[in-house]
């Protein structure tokens, strides 16, 4: 359902209900540049773990059918630097003034949540011919919570910023799917931009200093909106059974139409050349038997056109090649429990020269990302 709706039209008649999880355990990385003195942290990291929830709901009958899903189509995630990270020894730096010479005592912690709530339906034309749409609802939030101490000054010894950003947005989705022989299926999928615009519940005691407090700087002061986007994408899908009912590939392709978006905050202006990123994949399905399937796939992911000193230090946007393996045990015939596993290898970047004057991390810092999941699932149909 949620990456092929007009698929579900070619679902054997009845009432499915299927809930997932998926737990990943994440090593993000700071690295910060030896030289200058000031700013030799070292490496500065969260091992935060996320969890991944999903629900759906599905009734088929004859030729139509309806659908309800619940999803986290973005963010997704909580991270903890519990020592700092590259923003905050760069705003510590900054405040030396007023709150005296930077201690090391720092930390920094941001989640970051959009839930989607999905209701559509789809329609069999013909045998081979279906068709599907919907609409999404979408409740997104993020947090950033941090401190930095130092030793004091005329604003005291410690400074402290919460900020909270909360919107949310209807969009639309269509989707075609076409099998013009029995061991061929192609999935097209079309997800509409979603028009986020961010108001900042913000609580600073750096405000004194005016344009150069840290929510002025990064750009989110108490009260104020900031649009950005969750985007479109384009996503396509070939099913072909190589060997007839045992062996299964499937290549896919999303491709995500960010340049049609509308990000006004400044990391995005500063790199007016992001976009469109996409994924590019394939899987391989082994059917042992009615009762287990097994699957192997790969997944690359290219960001593009962000400079680097336009990443975000907490979770910086980059390029990755995914590993995933599933299997999927079915001991009774209306009921499946699918396991898997996946492993993200992410590129490491280090930010260019002009990153210190962005304000999010200093010349020379390396951010890393590692990434381990398990998944978890259970489906039934009722009849």
């Amino acid at each position: 359902m949620a990456f092929n709706p007009a698929g579900t039209a070619m679902m054997r008649d009845g009432l499915y209900l299927r809930a997932d999880v998926i737990y990943l355990m994440k090593d993000y990385e700071n690295q910060l540049p030896s030289a200058p003195a000031f700013f030799n942290y070292g490496t500065l990291d969260s091992e935060e773990p996320s969890i991944i929830p999903g629900l759906f709901a599905i009734y088929k009958q004859d030729r139509w059918a309806a659908f309800f899903g619940v999803t986290i189509p973005g963010g997704g995630g909580t991270v903890d630097f519990k020592d700092g990270n590259a923003r905050t020894v760069l705003l510590g730096v900054g405040y030396a003034g007023a709150f005296g010479a930077p201690t090391g005592q720092q930390k920094i912690e941001a989640d970051s949540y959009y839930v989607g709530y999905s209701l559509g339906g789809s329609y069999k034309i013909f045998d081979s011919l279906s068709i599907g749409g919907g609409v999404r609802f979408v409740d997104a939030y993020q947090e950033f919570k941090g401190n930095s101490r130092g030793t004091g000054g005329a604003l005291g010894n410690e400074a402290r910023v919460k900020i909270e950003r909360e919107d949310e947005a209807w969009n639309y989705f269509l989707g075609l799917n076409y099998a013009p022989i029995k061991d061929l299926n192609i999935a097209l999928t079309y997800m509409s931009n979603t028009k986020l615009n961010f108001k900042s519940d913000t609580q600073d005691n750096t405000t004194p200093l005016g344009p150069n407090s840290i929510s002025s700087r990064v750009g989110w002061v108490d009260g104020t909106h900031e649009r950005e986007d969750l985007p479109g994408y384009i996503a396509a899908g070939i099913s072909y059974f190589v060997i007839p009912g045992v062996l299964r590939i499937e290549p896919n392709l999303t491709y995500y139409l960010e340049k049609a978006a509308k990000w006004e905050g400044s990391r995005f202006q500063d790199s007016d050349s992001a976009g469109n990123s996409y994924d590019i994949g394939v899987t391989l399905e082994y059917i042992l038997n009615p009762q287990w399937k097994f699957s192997i796939g790969y997944l690359h992911t290219q960001i593009m056109g962000m400079n680097s000193e336009d990443l975000l230090p907490e979770a910086p946007e980059l390029d990755a090649n995914s590993l995933g393996l599933g299997l999927v045990w079915s001991p009774l015939e209306r009921l499946d429990v699918t396991l898997g596993g996946v492993r993200s290898w992410y590129e490491s970047v280090k930010t260019g020269s002009n990153s210190t004057a962005s304000g999010r991390a200093p010349a020379g810092t390396q951010y890393d990302k590692d990434v381990w999941g398990l998944a978890f699932g259970l489906q039934y149909r009722f009849f």
